[in-house]
């Protein structure tokens, strides 16, 4: 019986087909599309202008801060304000000669030592634009503009300071040289530039001249 058995069971596995083989696809690269070089364009060089060059606070026309003064050819043709007889000391102030209107320069221990512009009218005029024939100053200023127009002028660094005598009306705006040892002043009054002067440091520091 049990042989039988076997031989059925031999019978029918003979007479079942064979599962079919299952082969995997072979694997299929995606299409990839051709690559186009896209042209370059060359990028301009961007300009990028000087810097303004520093105003030269260490002349005005002929005169240089530090050169001697009074023995020169021409020295006679300015005026002294007669300080050094008031004052008995080595500081004098000069105008005339080759200074335009308005301007004055002091003389300390016989050298120029600054050059100064003082408010000739009601301090409290504003001026928006400087004299046609007015002599140009230091980075563009003028005695009556406003401050608000003066600090864009000015360059950065600029200390202020309460005035010695109208603050909190008034300030010193202050502006140091250092490379070259020099300085620049302005004097203000209710919003607008009284005073403006420039030369060695010392000098500019002085706040009633030579008094």
């Amino acid at each position: 019986m049990r042989g039988a058995l076997l031989c059925v069971v031999a019978g029918l596995a003979a007479c079942t087909p064979a599962e079919p083989e299952v082969v995997p696809a072979a694997a299929v690269a995606p299409e990839v599309a051709p690559q186009v070089a896209t042209p370059v364009t060359p990028v301009a060089p961007v300009a990028v202008s000087a810097a303004a060059p520093v105003a030269d606070l260490a002349r005005f026309g002929e005169l240089r801060i530090g050169a001697p003064f009074g023995k020169a050819p021409g020295d006679e043709a300015f005026v002294s304000a007669g300080m050094r007889e008031l004052m008995e000391g080595d500081c004098e102030y000069y105008d005339k000669g080759t200074l335009p209107e308005g301007m004055s320069m002091m003389v300390l221990g016989d050298h120029i030592a600054r050059f100064e512009v003082d408010v000739t009218d009601d301090p409290s005029i504003r001026v928006d634009a400087p004299a046609a024939d007015a002599p140009a100053l230091p980075f563009g200023l003028w005695v009556g503009m406003s401050v608000t127009e003066a600090k864009t002028r000015l360059p950065a660094g600029v200390v202020t300071g309460p005035h010695a005598y109208a603050s909190p009306d008034g300030e010193y705006l202050t502006w140091t040289d250092k490379a070259n040892k020099l300085a620049l002043r302005l004097e203000t009054l209710n919003g607008l530039v009284t005073s403006i002067y420039w030369g060695q440091p010392e000098a500019v520091e002085l706040i009633e001249g030579c008094a």
